[in-house]
């Protein structure tokens, strides 16, 4: 990339300390002052060209408020508050500062949202495609984290939003669920909880797999976006087959012993002893995205 000193020089001016980031990018390691009364919750998520995004398509600002709203998203489905970010950058040869610079200012949008700095982090350039990765660091505050593993038999199980459909442009623009997160898990027991990036099917089958239990759902009770009913009319794959299977809704998907208020969440099912998924008692596969390695 032209210019690259130029371009880090830029991303310090940004950079400043604040009470949380006591020397923000500038040396090999940032130094940020942890509150003692907080886990420290760390997650890193990647983004890639053509997989995630299209760069013929989207914006580069629009791609990196999309690589942070992931790793924002993990922290929604902790319950846990995000404090700061590193970014890692593999830039495509010839990739202009410009560029570069707007892909940060995504990043940066989305982060401010929730009071998530970028600390510091690394650039390089190289012949593939555009390549990002964030590392989040998540603080506890007051709510201790939601695994997955927590969930128990008789547990309901509850959705936030509508489902499917999110290639029609939602993936590329959704909002973390982190404010309704805290609100649920600090007014209610939640005992396990996922966001929804590879699917319902797909990302309920961790909560089981990792809580060793069965899950069964109706299927009249699942909420089904506007656009998954769109792309029905384009695919002619049902909306609930889509709201099932999509990948990328990112909403959250949490058990709990509570009746939780319908302003909040949308009850779908009920955990139970097995290791089943069902739907409407019919064995349900987990269909959603998976990557092939």
């Amino acid at each position: 990339m032209p210019a690259e000193f130029d371009f880090i020089d830029w991303l310090r001016r940004r950079q400043k300390p604040s009470a949380l980031v006591q020397l923000p990018a500038g040396d090999d390691l940032a130094v940020v002052n942890w509150p003692a009364a907080n886990l420290l919750l760390v997650g890193v998520d990647q983004v890639l060209d053509g997989v995630h995004f299209d760069s013929a398509v989207h914006s580069p600002r629009a791609i990196g408020r999309k690589v942070m709203n992931r790793n924002l998203s993990d922290c929604a489905a902790m319950a846990c508050l995000p404090a700061a970010a590193v970014v890692a950058a593999g830039l495509p040869l010839g990739c202009s500062i410009d560029y570069a610079k707007e892909l940060y200012l995504g990043m940066e949008e989305a982060g401010g949202q929730f009071g998530c700095e970028i600390i510091g982090g690394d650039t390089g350039s190289w012949p593939g495609k555009l390549a990002l990765s964030v590392t989040i660091l998540g603080r506890s505050a007051g709510i201790a984290p939601i695994t997955r593993s927590g969930a128990k038999a008789g547990d309901q199980i509850y959705l936030t939003g509508k489902l499917g459909g999110s290639i029609l442009g939602r993936h590329m623009t959704f909002r973390p669920r982190i404010d309704q997160a805290r609100a649920i898990a600090s007014r209610f027991t939640v005992t396990a909880m996922i966001d929804l990036s590879d699917g319902l099917s797909r990302d309920l089958a961790h909560i089981c797999g990792q809580s060793h239990l069965a899950a069964h759902l109706e299927s009249a009770k699942i909420p089904i976006h506007e656009d998954a009913i769109e792309l029905f009319k384009r695919d002619g794959i049902p909306p609930l087959d889509h709201a099932l299977n999509d990948g990328e809704d990112h909403e959250l998907l949490f058990t709990s012993p509570n009746e939780i208020p319908a302003d909040l969440a949308t009850r779908i099912g009920i955990m139970a002893e097995g290791s089943a998924i069902t739907l409407d008692n019919h064995p349900l596969p987990p269909r959603g995205w998976q990557h092939q390695l």
